[in-house]
């Protein structure tokens, strides 16, 4: 499989069937690697052929250099205040865009794929006569409607413009969810009818049966799991949670993927993990929270449903399609610690309520695989494939 994916590193071909190439910028959170498992597999008469705008626009020092000189034009000299500030900017700037847009033309304008995919919006992979579709979890406008949790600034509308080319020149466009869809049908100008929600896939899934006795969800175990501890809500949670023993003192959370310094009774910060590793806390766990301050989709709380966990979370990006709320779970408002902590009694005080709404979660897990986000992507494209099932939101 792999062998495949990688056939323009190997320069191996496939005799016949349709040929895509596969466009990335980076490993998108293992999100990549993933789908194109799920196109391998669903789709094995296709031969996908890969390339990482990311890494090879990273050695190329010219273009970075022109990238940068620009940088300070289209942003202003306080890009330079800190290296998160002027990283963000460096690779969002017309400069740059063009630059990427170029590599592509010139290594693959005359290659004669049949379709091009790309994920994200960071770069433009349309080729001449060949339809590009883009898959992205997130747009540079919604970021204009969020709180700048991490410092780096807003998009400037160069790169805004630059961006909707990207979409203009799509054959069709996939958001993780409706709210993305939304702001390109409404702020972008984008076709509604070449615009789909087409969800996402959990990157952790049980590998064994999973417990769902009243027993467990009677044991009131908490589950946060998040790299970036502020932007995900970890200090709400901390309050939230703080108040929650007070009415429950049983009630225990766990912290996987990052390490809080936290000095608080039933609390266990376990820090980062390996995805292999993650599987068994949530095989551990009652209810997963992860009260997010900012959050273009979630894919996490995909996983938590397929574990059969109810969620407790907030109402930002598009959590609340995700998340049925008193349903699957509980939504509160973002930085709201004590509408959470009561959000989180309604969840765990009852462990026959916990126990509905896990499996509510679980039955509606199913929805979000790779596999099904790989059918509804390829019922687009010119290898046509089977009719996908559509994605209730």
């Amino acid at each position: 499989m792999r062998d495949t994916l990688n056939a323009i590193d190997d320069g191996t071909r496939r005799a016949s069937g349709p040929r895509a190439l596969f466009t990335t910028f980076g490993s998108f959170s293992h999100i990549n690697v993933q789908l194109l498992d799920a196109l391998g597999t669903e789709f094995p008469e296709v031969t996908f052929e890969t390339f990482n705008v990311g890494e090879a626009m990273r050695s190329n020092y010219a273009s970075l250099f022109r990238s940068l000189v620009n940088v300070p034009q289209e942003y202003g000299l306080g890009s330079f205040r800190s290296r998160s500030v002027l990283r963000y900017r460096l690779f969002r700037n017309r400069a740059f865009f063009r630059a990427a847009e170029e590599l592509l033309q010139q290594r693959f304008g005359t290659q004669g794929f049949d379709f091009t995919v790309q994920t994200q919006s960071m770069f433009s992979a349309a080729l001449p006569n060949c339809p590009n579709f883009v898959y992205t979890d997130h747009v540079a406008r919604a970021r204009l409607a969020d709180e700048d949790q991490d410092g780096t600034g807003y998009p400037s509308q160069l790169w805004l413009d630059c961006e909707r080319q990207i979409y203009e020149k799509a054959a069709h466009v996939f958001t993780f969810g409706p709210k993305i869809r939304n702001f390109l049908i409404e702020d972008y100008g984008i076709e509604s009818g070449k615009v789909s929600a087409i969800g996402a896939g959990a990157s952790v899934r049980p590998a064994r049966p999973l417990n769902t006795s009243l027993d467990r969800y009677a044991h009131r175990n908490i589950l946060f799991v998040g790299v970036e501890w502020e932007r995900k809500g970890g200090p709400e949670l901390v309050e939230a949670f703080v108040k929650l023993r007070q009415r429950l003192p049983e009630a225990t959370l766990t912290i996987v993927g990052c390490s809080p310094e936290i000095d608080v009774d039933g609390c266990d910060v376990i820090g980062r993990l390996p995805l292999s590793e993650i599987e068994e806390y949530f095989h551990r766990a009652t209810c997963f929270c992860m009260p997010s301050r900012v959050e273009p989709f979630g894919i996490v709380f995909l996983e938590a449903m397929q574990f059969g966990l109810p969620v407790v979370s907030t109402t930002v990006g598009d959590i609340g399609a995700i998340v049925k709320e008193g349903e699957t779970g509980r939504l509160v408002s973002p930085k709201d610690s004590a509408g959470l902590a009561q959000a989180l009694f309604q969840v765990l005080s009852d462990a026959k309520v916990c126990r509905e709404m896990g499996i509510a979660g679980l039955e509606r897990g199913e929805s979000f695989t790779w596999e099904a986000v790989a059918r509804r992507m390829m019922a687009q494209t010119p290898a046509g494939g089977r009719a996908a099932e559509v994605l209730n939101w």
